[in-house]
């Protein structure tokens, strides 16, 4: 299923690459559990395996920051999936409740940005948000170098009514210089 570009980041312990055929149950129970689904603007619970496939299908890496990959350990499967989309490039990730706390997301996160920012030059910032009720994902974003600028309300497949969500932006300079990168 890779796209027409072929997507390839590894990290010290993960791999970041297009999603394949067996990676799809994985990713339909981690996506579809009740403590990831609501924190996804997209993904409804229950995930219903043709709406993740078109999921995947619709968001293959095709050589432009609108894409989702997979998040794969290094020595093992699917843990994941992270991507950008929309209009200033937005980060979203997410991660199998069962790796959490390990620091995957933050590398997971910190290599797509990078590679981001590398692969598209003319890409100088990344917005990302999270609901509220997510600190976690606050951690990640604040750790990469991503600044609050401000709130509002999101909606997620997953859950009943709209939810108050943090928005957050982070500029090309920001991160090369606190990652030093040139």
């Amino acid at each position: 299923m890779a796209g027409a570009v072929d997507y390839l980041v590894r990290t010290p312990r993960l791999t970041l690459r297009p999603f394949v055929e067996t990676d799809f149950p994985a990713l339909a129970r981690i996506g579809a559990d009740p403590r990831v689904a609501p924190m996804m603007g997209t993904i409804p619970v229950p995930w219903p395996e043709a709406e993740m496939r078109r999921w995947v299908a619709k968001s293959r890496f095709r050589g432009f920051p609108a894409f989702r990959v997979a998040v794969a350990l290094n020595a093992g499967g699917l843990i994941g999936a992270t991507g950008l989309g929309g209009a200033p490039a937005s980060l979203a990730y997410f991660l199998d409740a069962a790796q959490w706390g390990r620091g995957y997301a933050t590398e997971a996160a910190q290599a797509l940005v990078a590679d981001a920012f590398a692969r598209f030059p003319g890409l100088d910032v990344i917005a990302a948000d999270h609901f509220a009720d997510n600190p976690a994902s606050a951690r990640v974003l604040e750790k990469l170098g991503f600044r609050r600028t401000g709130g509002g309300t999101g909606r997620s497949l997953a859950r009943l009514e709209p939810a108050p969500n943090i928005h957050y932006r982070l500029f090309r300079a920001v991160f090369e210089a606190a990652h030093e990168i040139s």
